[in-house]
């Protein structure tokens, strides 16, 4: 699944490419990946593209309607256009392909294809196609006023002002889990996932298997600045390729060049050169530096 700055870097690289487009036709092909009617969107303008943690949101113009897209484990937008030249794309055949998702053959392979569950249809001749494989995304298109009741119910993003240290600590002092599966659940905090808490947690110098009500107000806010750091970096180079997710553009992200304990068991720590060390907490693969991290 992809983690926030994945899901960023997916936002902002449509934003560049479909804001202004309008829709001719919206090809369902899977009933269960799509929540709307189809019909409906003929003629619609895109006006902007935003993000809620992982959930990405197209706005239209003059509309109180808005589609929300959430791609799971292996959903994938890919863009096609003739004639648009996208910063860092690859052409590909007679124009442009670029894609964000889950890595398929799909990327380069003809479209529609056995995956495509939805296919946005745009004026000028380009193609928004939503492909799932796993058939676990989905494509909504919804109220924006009882969107927003819903976002008012959720945990607070990573990157909202919410999630301040305030918060954390509240949060954190409710519960004896370990605090690496307190930072995983989505319900509490939006946007984390394995690869970023686990970096989080090397640069806060906090124990994944520390229980969260043991933390101190020094280590709660020790811990909320790396966790907004390491979603910064993330954002920066583009999310992490390396987790089977490549960014909108065909381009994998870079992250995993900067990995600080993920994946790197076996390895020095970079800040005492002691071994990374792995196991499993949670069912999630765990890295820390057993020196560095109490």
């Amino acid at each position: 699944m992809p983690e926030l700055p994945e899901v960023e870097t997916i936002r902002r690289q449509l934003k560049e490419v479909l804001t202004g487009k309008v829709i001719t036709k919206v090809e369902v092909l899977r009933a269960k990946s799509f929540a709307g009617d189809p019909e409906k969107m003929r003629g619609w303008k895109i006006r902007d593209i935003q993000r809620k943690s992982k959930v990405i949101e197209i706005m239209f113009e003059g509309k109180e309607e808005m589609v929300i897209v959430h791609l799971k484990m292996t959903g994938q937008l890919i863009y096609t256009g003739k004639t648009q030249k996208i910063k860092n794309s690859k052409d590909q055949n007679s124009g442009v392909r670029i894609v964000g998702g889950h890595p398929t053959a799909d990327w380069v392979n003809e479209l529609p294809s056995k995956h495509t569950r939805v296919i946005w249809n745009l004026k000028d001749g380009s193609k928004l196609f939503f492909n799932d494989m796993r058939v676990f995304g989905w494509m909504k298109v919804v109220s924006q006023k009882n969107y927003e009741k819903e976002i008012r119910k959720m945990s607070p993003d990573v990157t909202d002002v919410e999630f301040s240290d305030s918060y954390l600590s509240n949060l954190l002092m409710k519960t004896k889990k370990p605090i690496k599966l307190v930072l995983l659940d989505q319900d509490k905090i939006g946007g984390l996932g394995n690869i970023y808490v686990n970096d989080a947690l090397f640069l806060a110098g906090i124990s994944p298997e520390r229980k969260s009500e043991s933390l101190t107000k020094i280590e709660v806010k020790r811990l909320r600045k790396a966790t907004v750091g390491v979603i910064k970096r993330g954002i920066k180079y583009g999310g992490a390729s390396s987790s089977n997710y490549v960014d909108v553009s065909g381009m994998g992200g870079s992250y995993q060049d900067h990995f600080l304990v993920y994946k790197r068991a076996g390895e020095k720590c970079l800040k005492c050169g002691t071994l990374i060390e792995k196991f499993k907490l949670g069912g999630r693969g765990t890295f820390f530096c057993p020196n560095c991290q109490k």
